[in-house]
């Protein structure tokens, strides 16, 4: 099986990369800007024996997504199928917000979602059962303070995934999202203290974080055969979380 995995170099998009990858799948590493930790990530499978590549591209730029995707087609001829991980936050409260900060936040974790699925539609058609993965967030479903634009894109996503269930389903595509909580990841840990994360874990019912492990579990289940009958859901992954308040 042929798969891409946006931001498929650090954080649970490496974690959803290397699972899929000893699963004797093929994958194409997309990342957006840290060539350094690419290449790292790139001979850390290398050693491992995994059949991959990156691939380097903005997913908010709709010439560098085509061509990635005419990359994919040139080199592998199809697609079975994407996951869109890579995203991005500013924490900024409205009043204070800079609008360029905030439509970096929108353009990539939403808009790049979009046109990744856009330009992957042509790969996946024909394929038995192909399969389109979104990562959203549980603030997408229980927003929070200090990141509407993360939440809104988030949101966004959520309903992105119902909108492509229902236009891809006569191709046989199944379109899902995944929707994590606080999973410790150099994004996500940027801005908290050691004593908020310490209090995060406590009021989780499970008494624990998010775990990159827990996330690539859901998306590799979702990917898979087992999930035939599972399109326009968002799975939240959240260890009960979302339902304290």
């Amino acid at each position: 099986m042929i798969y891409l995995v946006t931001g498929a170099t650090s954080g649970i998009g490496k974690q959803i990369a290397e699972d899929l990858l000893k699963e004797k799948n093929t994958v194409i590493l997309n990342y957006g800007s840290n060539d350094k930790q690419a290449q790292q990530v790139l001979e850390e499978f290398k050693n491992k024996k995994y059949d991959c590549c990156l691939f380097k591209a903005d997913i908010s730029d709709e010439k560098q997504v085509k061509e990635m995707f005419s990359f994919v087609k040139k080199n592998y001829g199809k697609l079975n199928g994407l996951v869109n991980n890579a995203g991005t936050n500013v924490d900024e409260f409205v009043e204070n917000c800079k609008l360029d900060n905030y439509m970096k936040v929108v353009n990539t974790n939403f808009i790049g979602k979009m046109l990744c699925s856009k330009h992957a539609i042509p790969l996946l058609k024909n394929q038995q059962n192909a399969s389109i993965v979104n990562i959203a967030s549980s603030l997408g479903v229980r927003p929070d303070t200090e990141c509407s634009a993360y939440c809104c894109s988030a949101s966004a996503i959520i309903t992105l995934t119902q909108c492509l269930a229902m236009e891809l389903a006569d191709y046989n595509i199944r379109v899902n999202c995944v929707s994590p909580a606080f999973t410790p990841t150099p994004l996500s840990l940027a801005g908290w203290t050691k004593d908020e994360i310490k209090a995060k874990e406590q009021r989780n019912p499970r008494h624990r974080l998010g775990r990159t492990e827990d996330m690539s579990n859901a998306v590799c289940f979702l990917l898979s055969n087992k999930a035939d009958y599972i399109n326009g859901e968002n799975l939240k992954v959240n260890g009960g979380g979302i339902l304290k308040k």
